[in-house]
Parts: C-alpha cells; sequence; structure tokens
C-alpha cells in the first residue's frame, strides 16, 4: 500500500470514531455488571424524575463490613480506546463522591483510581462526568464504578446508574434521556427537604416542615379578612381547612402546608384563600430564607407569594415597615405574554409616602428558562449587613445568579434603603386572587378557578444564620430546644457576643448550652454566667431554666 493510501486509511480510520459510544442504557442490556464485594443488580427506575426517565437502571450498593470498592464492573470484548471521558447518569443516597476504576495498568505506572469532575448532589439524577484522558490509548479495560469508598462508613451508601457513555465532550449532559414520546421536563427539585443546606458558615436555626399532619400555631399565624390586601383583591382570607391545612401533596407524597383558593360567595366576597404569617413568633434580622413551593397554574388570576415584612408592622405600619417580595407570580406581563407558569419577580417596599402619595420601591422581573408551576422549586433569598440577593432553584443550580437583589449599605436619606431593611423580619406565605397585580378585578375573569380550587403546595421554610453579631433570632429553636417557651420573663445575658465569659442577669436554676446540631456542649446549676473561652466561634442557644420558665436565648462566641 503507498503513502497516499496510507494516509486515506489513517483519515478514514480517524472520521470513523463516533463522537459517543452509549456503553449501556440497561433497557435491554446483554452486558454482564458484575457484583463487587457487596450487591448490585439492574432493575425498574423508581426515580423517574429530571435527567432520568427510562425504565431500567443499575442499581450498587455498599453496607458498612463490606469492601470500600464495593460496586459493580463491566468488562468489554475489545477496550475502548480514543476517548477522553465517560459520562454517567447517577442518583445517589449521599454526596459522597462514586470512584471510577477502568485498567490495573495505568500508562504512568500503577494503579488508579478516579474521582468525578462534578460535584456530587443528592437524591437527584446528574450527569456524572470523570478524565480518562490517560486512557484514550492505552484503552479502557473495564468499567468498574464503586459506591462509596469512606472510611469507615457509618450506614448504607447507594447509587443508580444509566445512559453509561464514552465521549470526547467534558460538558454534563443535560438533555433527559428516556420516557419515550412524552414531553421531557427541566429537573424538579430533590426527593429530599435539603436545600442549600448548612453552606458558606450558615446554620440552620428553625424550620418549619409541614410533616406532622397540624399546623402548628407555635410558628404561625393565619389571616382571617376581606379587605383586598389594599390592592383590591377579590379573596376573603379565612382559617378554615378549606383554605389552609397541612396535609400530603399527592404527586409526591411530601407533608406539605396546603394554601388553597376557591370559587365560592362568602362573607360578600367572590372567593375565598388563605394567608399566613410568623409575625410575633418568628422574626429575625439577617440570615438566609428559603422555602421549596409547587405553584398551582395561575392563569389567569391567581397570585401566590413569599415573603417577608418587618415585625415593627404593627407599631409603624406599611411600608415603614419595610417589605421584601421574595417570589411573586401571576403578573399580568405574563398572562398578556402567555408565560404565566415562567414569569416571575422579586420586589421590595420601603421608606413613606410623600406629599404626593409616593413611596421607594423597585422590582426585578425575571422570565424562566422553564416551567415554575410543574413541581416543587426552591426560592432562596440571602440578607446581610449590605445586600439582599434572591435565587432560584440554588440547590441544583449553584452557580446561578441572583434574578433580584438590592444594595442596603446607604443610609444618608431618609428614604434611603440602609434605614429600614435592618430590622427584625417574619415571613408571610399566601395567594392572593384577583388585584392590582393580575389586573383582574372580576371573578368570571379568573380562569385559574374555572375547576372550582387551586392549591400551592410548601414542602418547608427554613431559616439560617451565620452567628455574627448584627443578627438577631426570637423564636422556636431547630434542634432538641425545639420545646422551649419564649415567656415574657427575659434573663439578660452578657456580652454577646462574647469572647471568654457570658454573665447572666440573675441567677438560673440550671442553664444548658447547645450547639446548633442539638448537641449539649455545657450544662451548669445554680449559674450566673458561663465559661465560653474554650468553645469554638459560632452560634449557640442557651436554655435557661428558672422561677418554673424555660427560656432560649442565642450566643454568639466570638
Amino acid at each position: 500500500m503507498n503513502k497516499t493510501l496510507l494516509l486515506w486509511a489513517c483519515l478514514l480510520g480517524a472520521a470513523a470514531l463516533p463522537a459517543q459510544v452509549l456503553v449501556d442504557d440497561f433497557e435491554a442490556s446483554t452486558n454482564t455488571w458484575a457484583t463487587e464485594s457487596c450487591y448490585s443488580d439492574i432493575r425498574e427506575n423508581e426515580y423517574k424524575t429530571g435527567l432520568n426517565l427510562s425504565d431500567k437502571v443499575l442499581y450498587a450498593q455498599r453496607s458498612p463490613g463490606c469492601n470500600n470498592w464495593s460496586g459493580a464492573i463491566f468488562r468489554p470484548a475489545t477496550p475502548y480506546t480514543g476517548y477522553n471521558y465517560l459520562h454517567v447518569l447517577m442518583y445517589r443516597n449521599n454526596t459522597a463522591q462514586p470512584n471510577l476504576k477502568v485498567s490495573d495498568e495505568h500508562p504512568t505506572g500503577g494503579t488508579l483510581d478516579l474521582t468525578p469532575m462534578t460535584t456530587i448532589r443528592a437524591n437527584e439524577w446528574q450527569d456524572v462526568v470523570f478524565d480518562i484522558s490517560a486512557f484514550a490509548t492505552a484503552g479502557v479495560d473495564f468499567i468498574m464504578l464503586m459506591v462509596d469508598r469512606t472510611e469507615p462508613l457509618e450506614a448504607d451508601a447507594w447509587m443508580l446508574c444509566d445512559h453509561i457513555e464514552l465521549s470526547n465532550d467534558p460538558a454534563p449532559r443535560t438533555t433527559p434521556v428516556g420516557g419515550g414520546d412524552e414531553p421531557q421536563t427541566p429537573p424538579t427539585p430533590s426527593e429530599g427537604e435539603e436545600g442549600t443546606g448548612e453552606t458558606d458558615g450558615y446554620r440552620l436555626v428553625w424550620a418549619d416542615y409541614f410533616n406532622e399532619g397540624t399546623l402548628d400555631r407555635d410558628n404561625w399565624n393565619i389571616e382571617v379578612n376581606g379587605d383586598g390586601g389594599g390592592n383590591d383583591e377579590l379573596q376573603y382570607y379565612t382559617d378554615r381547612t378549606e383554605n389552609v391545612s397541612v396535609g400530603i401533596e399527592p404527586a409526591t407524597g411530601k407533608g406539605c402546608l396546603i394554601i388553597t383558593a376557591r370559587r365560592e360567595d362568602y362573607q360578600g366576597r367572590t372567593c375565598t384563600s388563605g394567608r399566613l404569617t410568623t409575625q410575633d413568633k418568628v422574626y429575625f434580622t439577617h440570615g438566609k430564607v428559603e422555602a421549596s413551593i409547587k405553584f398551582p397554574h395561575t392563569a389567569n388570576g391567581l397570585w401566590p407569594a413569599f415573603w417577608m415584612m418587618g415585625n415593627s408592622y404593627s407599631e409603624v405600619g406599611w411600608p415603614r415597615c419595610s417589605e421584601t417580595d421574595i417570589v411573586e407570580m401571576g403578573h399580568v406581563t405574563g398572562i398578556q405574554n402567555g408565560t404565566q407558569d415562567r414569569y416571575f419577580n422579586g420586589a421590595y417596599h420601603w421608606g413613606f409616602y410623600n406629599d404626593q402619595g409616593q413611596y421607594p420601591n423597585t422590582a426585578n422581573h425575571y422570565t424562566a428558562g422553564y416551567s415554575l408551576q410543574d413541581g416543587f422549586h426552591l426560592f432562596t433569598v440571602y440578607w446581610d449587613e449590605s445586600s439582599i440577593r434572591m435565587y432560584l432553584d440554588q440547590d441544583r443550580y449553584p452557580d446561578a445568579q441572583p434574578y433580584s437583589q438590592l444594595d442596603i449599605t446607604d443610609a444618608s436619606g431618609e428614604w434611603s434603603t440602609g434605614n429600614y431593611f435592618h430590622q427584625p423580619n417574619f415571613i408571610l406565605l399566601n395567594m392572593a386572587v384577583g388585584g392590582r397585580f393580575p389586573q383582574i378585578f372580576n371573578i368570571d375573569q379568573v380562569t385559574a378557578l374555572a375547576s372550582g380550587q387551586a392549591s400551592m403546595y410548601v414542602d418547608f421554610v427554613k431559616v439560617y444564620q451565620r452567628g455574627t453579631a448584627d443578627e438577631t433570632f426570637q423564636g422556636p429553636a431547630t434542634s432538641s430546644a425545639a420545646d422551649l417557651l419564649h415567656d415574657a420573663a427575659q434573663v439578660s445575658v452578657y456580652p454577646n457576643p462574647a469572647v471568654d465569659y457570658v454573665r447572666f442577669g440573675r441567677t438560673v436554676q440550671r442553664v444548658e448550652a447547645l450547639n446548633m446540631q442539638g448537641g449539649v456542649v455545657a450544662v451548669a446549676s445554680e449559674a450566673d454566667g458561663l465559661d465560653v473561652s474554650g468553645w469554638m466561634p459560632g452560634m449557640y442557644l442557651l436554655r435557661l431554666t428558672g422561677d418554673g420558665q424555660r427560656e432560649c436565648v442565642k450566643l454568639v462566641v466570638k
């Protein structure tokens, strides 16, 4: 064969290499996947959500006592060559890294475990990518997926794997697989209740997961009125279980707060709904606040919202108390554009009315790239000394930019944000019907209630704080101290923040100090103070008992 033919043969051979090779999708697999150490099998996909709607998946488990290389292995008839990346659709019950091994002979000598290029998330399908470029020439002799090499392993670890593919593209796949001709939907929120979690120094200080079947009235007030909310709304807010309840969201089985709007004649109004607040029960200054919410189809006429207001509302009124609207849906612009399921906003109100009836406010409207009315979605706000920043689905898109933000450092003028957005706030959840936001003032134009009713489901609401001196918190504590009473007989605790010693305003019969995971770090009897010199910097809860009363006070240690 001459040199020209050899060159053409080489070019044709290179061109013949497919861009991707599907190793296995487990639907009608003839491959043999052998168990390594513990247990594996091919089974029905019980988690048809997000990226993976297929029927069959590979399951692998490692239990305490099994070898740390537990998993599954496949040996192809001939080694795979010419590919730099291995992609695995994966669903895990923890965030530990899975490991990959593809050969007993690494080109540089010895064996090598490969770890993902991808940040691992639990309880959702994601494309996990491994760099196998070191074996592109020498070849992939086998694919051995190891569940969790953590030592010691405290509890069962398992993973589901699907659509294993070789490629030269390192970008994680984002197109859902499986599901036949059914329409594909964007990734849905995780099956768990993690939210963004305790990240960047934030620790959970309060949460309501609505899993007990009844509303916790230590956390929530239910408003009863038909005043139109100052926006010409149509509904009458009631405390009936027809409008406000705690129960199961039928598609997921999640325990939820359920707010239901109903078309009915009631107290002179043409519809009813629900509105809840934590005013005077749970209120705080600064922190991270988030809620996982499944909105109903709002088109046309529903106006659901998750928001905050200053706890001083009863004393100074609105808008001096300040208002932070974390998410509102149902705006007239979304109706006009046909984007009701994706159009939402974050907004801010503050200051006071001038002689012309004006006050300062601003809103950021945003159209998401996918429907927000097809399942649960996470809305998170970060509020600190410098700004307020709002994020959509940050649990699955951690690098996303805020959809709304406000600088709150300026306190130079009467209308400056810094004079209003650093006071304790409470949380509100409601679903209005009609009014100025959707520009609908007649119940016959509320198409969303054509079938009679519609419901908004709230899976959880959480408050996190960092333990900095600018933060305050009042409410039932999330930890083993959750049952504490907050009565009027307060015991002063000073200095707070503390460095080496904290004093009490009077002797208490007993004091227990708990970290934010509920662990007891100190106990004392007949005490007028505590030595905190050996404590880690952060936030603690002091459980104080005296005169037949129990109180919980937040303490910051520096």
